[in-house]
């Protein structure tokens, strides 16, 4: 048997390509395009071009901090022998995704017989790629200028290249708009890869591991990682680590698709589109999956002939996907893509970038497997084709609507309204932000209930409200057992959590005025249902709190109430949707009526109108009852509080949801906990003026563990019958009577 090391691939033109996932006469571009993404991953902006001189040179400088470490610190960087170092098993969505970049740009310079000049921090070093994989730096100078220079030349074994600048200037052109500058997600990791993290985690111990991770700094990170702090997480087995990342989400949220950053309208490209989505990872070990949020982007114009360009994280991949125009369609195939989109006869060049914190990838070469994303890939490069065949053709000047005119004056008036995003802002300042350019485009006094409407749609479109913006409180919504009642204003919803275990059903009703007599019955609390309005802007409130509600693991059934007629039947309409449109939530949307039919067998009063023009209703209503619609309608205020209690209860009754009883697990702990406070209360009394409290709390818990034991075994069957028979009181209450009775005996011994 023959044995080769791994890295030895760099070290020759023949196998570079292999682990590059490019042919030779690719190479240089993919030499400037690694130190490209390095550049803009540090600094977010950087120059580069040609050198003079023979054979294929270039360059490469940022204005960024420059690289820390000894010259032979940052040889090794540039080593192609060394191990595997990365920072991309820490899940970001930045560019790259294996770290083998500079790997590439030491063995392309060692294959080739070229030269490696890096200048940062004062010294310009020659960085000579050695045969046994280590690299080797010589001082050849000082530098004065900022940040990183670093300078490339490849010997005339690698071909010349034309298009040397295509991948890095494609790189460059998608660095705007915005991007996400938070740390890496305990959500990003299914239970082998947080595992894999660990074991790549070097000298780190778990503590410090846990501090990468968003929502786990200081005294969190300590508390997170107990009793396991001190260890290297490269010690942690498999089903230790899996326990760690549980500890971090269980106190922590996932991050949205929106907080990704975006790249966002650019004219030269075309056409805009954009889609939220998240992807789905299973283990093979463990039983935590990743959900890693995506966000697909994708311009389209016309063009001589029709391409398809694909990033990941703003740069270029190198892998090949095929696309050609066939008769009315657009064919793509390669990296999990066969789809064939119908774009007209007139040829599309499109433009098509995923932003995600993690990539699958087929090869070395970071070939992307986008199979699991290709419904979302379809869709929005459906929606950019579509509004690139409504270009007009070139030469001709378009008409803009007055809607035209707010969406392009849009971007300026966010970053003025704002400061540039150091602010938040109204959505009336936006509006004022917006004002002058209508005035001069349209001679007359703007609409500021229009505009709003054209934000809200814009907003609808997206997915995703605009960055920074806020509206007042538009509803509220109603804990049982609790009665807290929180305002539904933009900055309320975005620091809302949800209170554990406290309900399993959500009621949208349109009328705030219901409320009053169904919390004086303690309906909500009956129910274990918790009340929201949201005062005309139905499906925006109720779409936060989906978002809100249905991240936080706990499943939830969302109740619609509303008027039978047109708009009260679109009010249930747009929660579905927006349900649909947020996959990954564990949320149920059902609509409770009234509906025509069932209002006229009730015999309620029937309202009579004279429409102006068609009355919007929803699809689900049969096409008879949608003519009925046009000219009639029947308010829920048309019954009277004993009616009105009583259909809701027989409404919610048919659907057999029955009360909030956590799983076995949380009703066991929440005893445990329960007995514990207790227990903790009457050694305190007893004990209060001796020493080590806690260490007796303990000792008398684990004394009562064969009792709680025995309790946990009947402890469902007793909550379920305390609940029925007295259905307003919550499940916590028959626990604390079993703690009650446990410490009790407990106490009498």
């Amino acid at each position: 048997m023959f044995v080769r090391e791994d890295w030895k691939l760099f070290c020759s033109l023949e196998t570079l390509g292999q682990k590059a996932g490019v042919a030779r006469e690719r190479i240089a571009r993919l030499v400037l395009k690694e130190l490209v993404d390095n550049a803009l991953d540090g600094s977010g902006e950087c120059a580069f071009g040609r050198l003079d001189g023979d054979g294929v040179g270039f360059f490469v400088e940022d204005h960024r901090a420059g690289i820390p470490g000894t010259d032979e610190e940052i040889a090794h960087l540039f080593s192609v022998g060394r191990p595997l170092v990365s920072s991309k098993l820490l899940r970001l969505p930045t560019r790259g995704a294996l770290g083998n970049g500079l790997r590439v740009v030491a063995g392309a310079v060692y294959a080739s017989a070229g030269h490696l000049i890096v200048s940062t921090r004062g010294r310009s070093l020659r960085l000579r790629p050695k045969e046994d994989g280590t690299t080797t730096a010589e001082r050849v100078g000082p530098y004065e200028g900022g940040g990183t220079r670093v300078e490339c030349r490849l010997g005339p074994a690698v071909p010349a290249d034309e298009d040397l600048l295509t991948w890095a200037g494609r790189a460059q052109l998608l660095s705007v708009g915005t991007s996400y500058r938070r740390r890496s997600s305990a959500y990003w990791y299914d239970s082998d890869a947080f595992h894999e993290l660990c074991r790549a985690a070097g000298s780190r111990t778990v503590r410090d591991l846990v501090t990468e991770l968003e929502g786990c700094s200081g005294r969190k990170a300590g508390e997170i990682a107990e009793p396991r702090k001190e260890r290297l997480a490269s010690s942690l087995a498999r089903d230790e680590a899996e326990r760690v990342l549980l500890r971090v989400r269980s106190i922590t949220r996932p991050v949205k698709a929106a907080r990704l950053g975006e790249v966002g309208p650019m004219e030269v490209l075309g056409a805009y589109a954009r889609t939220c989505a998240v992807m789905v990872r299973e283990p093979v070990h463990g039983r935590m999956r990743a959900e890693l949020p995506v966000i697909v982007e994708a311009w389209a114009r016309p063009d001589e002939g029709s391409c398809l360009v694909m990033h990941v994280n703003r740069t270029p991949i190198t892998a090949e996907i095929e696309a050609y125009h066939q008769k009315t369609d657009l064919v793509l195939f390669g990296c999990g893509l066969r789809d064939k989109l119908h774009i007209g006869r007139r040829p599309l060049a499109i433009c098509l970038n995923i932003q995600t914190p993690f990539m699958p990838i087929t090869n070395d070469g970071k070939a992307p497997d986008l199979a699991p994303i290709v419904s979302q890939i379809e869709e929005t490069l459906g929606k950019a084709i579509r509004r690139a065949r409504r270009l007009l053709p070139s030469g001709t000047e378009p008409k803009h609507s007055q809607k035209d005119l707010i969406l392009a004056a849009l971007p300026a008036a966010i970053a003025k309204a704002g400061g540039d995003g150091e602010h938040r802002f109204s959505l009336r300042q936006l509006f004022y932000a917006v004002r002058p350019a209508l005035l001069e485009a349209l001679g007359k006094e703007p609409s500021y209930d229009y505009f709003a409407q054209v934000v809200t749609d814009h907003e609808g479109a997206k997915g995703e409200d605009i960055p920074g913006m806020y509206r007042d409180a538009r509803g509220t919504l109603y804990h049982p057992h609790t009665g807290e009642e929180i305002p539904l204003g933009t900055l309320a919803v975005e620091r809302y959590e949800r209170p554990e275990w406290t309900f399993n059903k959500i009621l949208y009703c349109e009328k705030e005025g219901f409320f009053p007599l169904l919390r004086e019955v303690k309906w909500p609390e009956r129910h274990d249902c918790a009340l929201l309005t949201s005062k005309g802007y139905a499906s925006r409130a109720a779409r936060d709190v989906i978002d809100l509600i249905g991240e936080s693991g706990e499943e939830i059934t969302f109740f619609a109430i509303h008027d039978a007629d047109g708009p009260g039947t679109q009010i249930y309409e747009a929660l579905q949707q927006g349900t649909r449109a947020r996959p990954g939530r564990r949320v149920k949307i059902i609509n409770l009526g009234l509906e025509p039919e069932e209002a006229l067998a009730m015999g309620l009063q029937v309202e009579s109108f004279e429409r102006k023009g068609r009355v919007p209703v929803a699809e689900y209503v049969p096409a008879r009852w949608v003519e009925w619609l046009q000219e009639h309608r029947v308010e829920l205020n048309a019954m009277t509080t004993p009616q009105f209690i009583a259909w809701l209860d027989r409404k919610l009754g048919e659907r057999r949801t029955g009360k909030l009883v956590p799983p076995p697990e949380v009703l066991a702990e929440t005893l445990a906990d329960q007995v514990r406070d207790k227990v903790d209360t009457i050694l305190t009394a007893k004990v209060l003026t001796e020493a080590r409290l806690e260490e007796q709390v303990e000792a008398a818990v684990r004394a009562l563990a064969p009792r709680l034991d025995d309790a946990e075994d009947s402890l469902e069957g007793e909550v379920r019958s305390a609940l029925t028979a007295e259905p307003e009181r919550h499940w916590p209450a028959p626990v604390e009577a079993a703690a009650d009775r446990i410490v009790g005996e407990w106490k009498a011994a």
